[in-house]
Formats: structure tokens, sequence, C-alpha cells
């Protein structure tokens, strides 16, 4: 009968980096760090590890497999119908609490639209919470683990189910947010493994990718406050585009900001 140290190893050998392993280790077995791992390891153990290493071996998301990661501090629950966030979308927020502290509001109203599982809308309210923070998201199963995360966390924020082309916030926005679908239609088939089994639906931006910034220039300038912004993710080498499409619809001020890797990733701009 293998140990349970024997099947840290065998999650060693397997999983695609050290930390991967360990993460799939604890989650199948519960064991942690300061346990003894020279006792015998069960046979559901094992049987656990054993299809979570296949599965990660097949390109299943880790993230799915353990059902959960941590984004900005904040333990989210995620799962197949919602988009695991990324690092990058964290410049996002890191500019969005630069605006709010400078503006210093007594209580913006912030939109993240396309919320996904809530970690833009639950990481600026958990950083900042005199903000009326509202998390619009079109996907049922997204806004299943959308109104979990709020619950679990407690955090106050609002969730509505809606598409974000056709929302009308019942106030005026002073700050809006989205890390919409950016990638083209075309390119989604060539998508890494792992992306390819996260929803299409908050993938895909359209024949050229631009879909959903066109559609909230447009319908969301009316709705900002007055000095109101907007920060939107973007995608590799849509800058240049989504700022001429935030400048046709009448915005201002239009700056481009970059990832920790230098690449531009976050697009501001002024109503």
């Amino acid at each position: 009968m293998p140990t349970i140290g024997d099947l840290f190893r065998l999650a060693q050998k397997r999983a695609p980096t050290s930390f991967e392993a360990g993460e799939l280790f604890r989650f199948a077995t519960g064991v942690g760090p300061l346990d003894d791992w020279s006792g015998p390891a069960t046979s559901q153990m094992q049987a656990d590890l054993e299809r979570c290493l296949e599965l990660r071996e097949g390109g299943y998301p880790i993230q799915y497999i353990v059902g959960g990661w941590e984004f900005y501090g904040l333990p989210l629950t995620l799962g197949p119908g919602v988009l695991i966030p990324r690092q990058d979308t964290e410049t996002l927020i890191d500019l969005a609490l630069e605006y709010l502290k400078r503006a210093a509001l007594p209580t913006p109203e912030v939109v993240d639209l396309g919320s996904g599982s809530g970690c833009i809308a639950m990481a600026i309210k958990a950083e900042y919470p005199a903000a009326a923070v509202t998390a619009v998201e079109i996907s049922e199963e997204a806004t299943t683990f959308l109104e979990r995360n709020i619950s679990d966390i407690g955090l106050d924020v609002t969730a509505v189910l809606g598409d974000m082309r056709e929302y009308t916030h019942p106030r005026k926005i002073d700050l809006l947010l989205s890390n919409p679908p950016y990638i083209p239609f075309a390119e989604l088939p060539g998508l890494q493994r792992e992306v390819l089994h996260e929803p299409t639906l908050a993938l895909d931006g359209g024949k050229d990718g631009l879909d959903f910034y066109r559609a909230i220039a447009v319908r969301y300038k009316p709705q900002l406050a007055p000095g109101g912004t907007v920060l939107l993710e973007i995608g590799a080498g849509q800058r240049d585009d989504v700022c001429d499409i935030l400048a046709g619809a009448g915005f201002a001020e239009i700056t481009s900001h970059n990832d920790l890797n230098g690449l531009p990733r976050v697009i501001r701009a002024r109503g």
C-alpha cells in the first residue's frame, strides 16, 4: 500500500509544475504540510489523486479541478461555465482603486460589466468599501458563481443577470469597469487547450474581437456621471483600435496602461 508521501511524489512526477502538484495533492488527499506523510494512504486518496492528475494531464484547468482559486486576496469558487480570473486583470483593479481614492466621492457608483465570477467587482468592494458596486453578467451559469462568491465572501455587491449591451444603470455611473470578451471568433479554436474548457460566451469578441468595446462606448457614454471614468481590459494588439472606438464615441483623456509584463492591458477614458 502506498504511503501519503508516495502520493505526493506521484503528483510531483505527473503535474505540470511543482506548485500544481502541491495544490492537486492537498485537494485530493486533504493532507497538510504538517501532517504525517509516512502513514499509509487510503484507496480513496489514491483514486481521487489519480482522477485529478488525469484531468490535468488532459488539459482541464486546475482551477476547475480544485473548485476555486485566489484572486486579489479573495478566495473565489470557480467551475465550468465561468471565466477563470487572470493576474493580468489586477492591473485594471489597481487603476480603479487609484481613481476612486483620487476622486474621493462619498459613495461612488461602480459598475462591472461581464462580471463572471465577480472577481473585479468584489476586489473593488473589498478594497474600497464606500463604493456602491454592481456586477452585470449575462450567463445564468456564471451568475450562479457570482452570487455564491458574493455570499461566501460576504461583500455587499449587487449581482444583475443581464446583457451588458442592453443594461441601463438606475443611477449615473462614476466608474465603469469591464474585462469583456475580446478574442476574435476565428482565433477561438487555436487557444490553449485549458482555455478551450472556459465558456465561449466569455471569450468571443466577434469577428475582430472588438464588438463589446463598440457596444460599451456607445451605450455607456450617456450613463456616466460628469467626469465619470471607464477602464477596459484589452487583448494583444487592440490598444489603438479601442482608443479609436472610445474617441469616436466622444470620450476624452484616453490613455493606455501596461500590465506587469509591460504589455498594453487597460484603456482608461473620461466620459
